[in-house]
């Protein structure tokens, strides 16, 4: 992977707890570490063709000039959605903001906040058995692509299919979707869950009936166990109505647990 690299840029701004950083500028030093493909622009020699860091520290000086955190932990993160958010070639961004001016006793040379994002690839299931099943399964799809983000969402064909689980009763919609997030598992299940709550979802029984579930079922490669969250899905591999639609977007997404593409996992159920 080729790297764009922008060092110790400064700008002054107001950002701080303290009253006197509201009003009075202060130095930000931004250090930018961009990850992309510079082969093309290689060999055409063209500025288009890359991220341009010209634009880049522009950008960054209208963020940095154009808001009033309290916090720099805010302001490193605002810049690194920014930079993945505006620059298509951007696949992910390291950046360091540094406060070498911070209001505080002792010697030192700066305070400093460092924030890595990067875009990853993450496949969700969608259902729904209660109300107008297809405007809800419309809704989570439309607010998923309004996500901040959330890019690139592509949703399968919708297939109507029996209740799972011995609980629920009504005929679900059920689809799969695919997309780019440079959030994290935990920050995209927020989002998953507050689309259900919009939705009308209200968890009364498990597996009962909803006007809308989102469950994420793999994100990238990655394996992770927690109390509110479980990638890969840990039954994604025993449900058909999970299996057919991915498969139609994502034959080849693999378990990294049980090491099989989608296209495998749903033969076994021939």
């Amino acid at each position: 992977m080729d790297h764009i690299i922008l060092k110790d840029f400064e700008v002054k701004a107001c950002h701080g707890v303290n009253a006197e950083e509201k009003i009075m500028p202060q130095r930000f030093l931004f250090t930018v570490q961009i990850a992309t493909d510079n082969f093309s622009a290689a060999q055409a020699d063209n500025i288009d063709a890359t991220v341009s860091y010209s634009a880049v520290k522009k950008r960054i000086k209208t963020v940095c000039e154009s808001n009033c955190f309290d916090l720099i932990e805010t302001l490193a993160y605002e810049t690194a959605a920014m930079i993945l958010d505006e620059f298509e070639l951007a696949k992910s961004v390291r950046l360091t903001v540094k406060k070498p001016d911070a209001p505080m006793s002792g010697k030192f040379d700066y305070v400093a906040v460092c924030t890595e994002r990067g875009w990853h690839k993450a496949y969700l299931a969608l259902g729904s058995n209660l109300g107008d099943r297809a405007a809800n399964l419309d809704f989570a799809v439309r607010r998923l692509k309004q996500a901040r983000g959330i890019k690139n969402v592509v949703e399968s064909e919708r297939l109507d299919t029996e209740p799972y689980g011995g609980v629920a009763k009504g005929m679900f919609v059920n689809s799969a979707v695919m997309l780019d997030t440079y959030l994290t598992p935990q920050e995209l299940l927020k989002i998953a869950m507050q689309i259900e709550s919009d939705c009308g979802r209200v968890r009364v029984e498990h597996w009962g009936d909803r006007t809308l579930d989102i469950d994420i079922l793999l994100y990238d490669d990655e394996v992770i166990s927690s109390p509110t969250l479980i990638i890969p899905h840990p039954e994604m591999h025993l449900r058909r109505f999970v299996l057919e639609p991915l498969s139609a977007i994502a034959p080849y997404a693999l378990h990294p647990l049980l090491n099989k593409r989608v296209s495998e996992l749903i033969k076994d159920f021939s």
